[in-house]
Formats: C-alpha cells, structure tokens, sequence
C-alpha cells in the first residue's frame, strides 16, 4: 500500500479521489533523480488503492488495458491528482485539469 508513503487522500466522493503526491517519498530518488516523476506503475496502483476507498472493500486487478500516461506527473509541493471512477472499469487520472493517464481496468 502507497498511502501515506507516496499519497495521502485530500477528499472522496462517490465517483473520484483527489489525492496529494508527497514529493518527499524515497521512489522519487530512484526515479530520476534531479528530475523526477512518478512511475506509471505507481499511478496504477493508487488507481486500485483509491478505486478500493470507493467500493469499500480491497480489489485487485484481473486484467488492466489501455493504460495511457499522457503527460509527466512530476513532484512539486502541490501535486493533486484527481482519479475519477467511471463505469466499465474506466479510469481517468487529472492534474490541474490536464489529464494525465487513462486506464480500463477490471477488479477482483
């Protein structure tokens, strides 16, 4: 689980989680370091933590296509993101109302 380390949850409603990256987390030093981003993989996985929030219960993913990483999420002081939950598994993933990822995803 990323929470706390990576993320920590900024407010919820019934369809999106608005989450805030901490810059501060020790993947970025891996990540590119001087210039980081948050992996992909990482944004996946919020995706499914935050997706869990929603539905109040764990998932897993069973299978996950067209994932999309659109433009860079880089760590700054205010990085928000925006995961908004849609039917068929549809996942849409905003900062400051640019899309940066996109995902369809089913859960177990």
């Amino acid at each position: 689980m990323l929470r706390r380390e990576l993320y920590d949850i900024v407010s919820m409603s019934d369809d999106s989680v608005t989450v805030k990256i901490n810059g501060g987390c020790g993947i970025y030093a891996a990540h590119f370091p001087g210039h980081p981003i948050t992996p992909g993989v990482t944004i996946v996985q919020i995706a499914v933590e935050t997706l869990s929030l929603i539905l109040g219960k764990t998932v897993d993913i069973s299978s996950a296509k067209n994932i999309k990483f659109l433009v860079p999420v880089i760590p700054e002081e205010d990085t928000e993101l925006v995961f908004f939950f849609k039917s068929g598994g549809e996942i849409n993933v905003y900062h400051r109302d640019v899309m940066c990822a996109s995902m369809i995803v089913t859960v177990l």
